[in-house]
């Protein structure tokens, strides 16, 4: 078994070319397999050995968590919601979003993990927490921040931003896993995500001030 080593314990690694290449291989062979990936996969596609990689991230799933965190930290929400900034920011995570899932490589592993969940169950529950629950927790402290601040009425935030991701969201990506039409313009993906923001803070708008 190998023990995580304390650069990979204490978070983000250096911003070089090796790391670029481990995390595109990561990304590419995920989309290719799904949960089903080795670390000698992930060295051969990298350009490394094996033990590199175990020296740098510890195991397989402190890179696969670490490559997800990456992934979380440019959803584009600064670091604190202010009233001026509140609608622009939550209108821009949204087309992001949005851009994100209309994407074939990311419609693609979602069907092929979905449909090696039964085989790998435990993979598939740690692939849905480091993306998805990850994206949860990450917007819910951010709603968080907007509610102490009187920005939004209080609330539950992680209920908050589930909701929120929901409406965005709506039925598109199960639209395009059917192939069915979509939308799939930046156009069309900056209207809805106007439509689903505005509504949001519509409903938790905070309550007017009384003197």
């Amino acid at each position: 078994m190998h023990a995580a080593t304390p650069s990979a314990a204490a978070g983000g690694p250096p911003d070089d070319a090796r790391h670029q290449r481990v995390r595109d291989a990561v990304r590419a062979l995920v989309a290719e397999h799904g949960v089903n990936v080795s670390m000698d996969a992930i060295a051969a596609r990298a350009g490394c050995s094996k033990q590199t990689l175990y020296a740098r991230y510890g195991s397989k799933q402190a890179l696969m968590h670490q490559v997800a965190r990456e992934g979380m930290a440019a959803t584009g929400l600064p670091q604190a919601p202010t009233a001026a900034t509140l609608r622009r920011a939550l209108l821009d995570f949204a087309e992001a979003h949005l851009a994100h899932l209309s994407e074939p490589r990311t419609l693609g592993t979602a069907r092929l993990v979905t449909a090696q969940a039964q085989e790998f169950p435990e993979e598939v529950a740690a692939m849905y927490q480091n993306y998805a629950g990850a994206l949860l927790d990450r917007l819910g402290g951010w709603l968080q921040q907007a509610m102490r601040r009187g920005l939004l009425r209080h609330d539950d935030p992680h209920c908050a931003a589930e909701l929120l991701l929901g409406m965005i969201v709506g039925l598109d990506f199960d639209r395009q896993r059917h192939l069915v039409p979509h939308r799939d313009t930046p156009e069309a993906r900056a209207q809805w995500a106007a439509f689903a923001v505005d509504s949001f803070l519509r409903a938790f708008a905070p309550p007017p001030f009384r003197t």
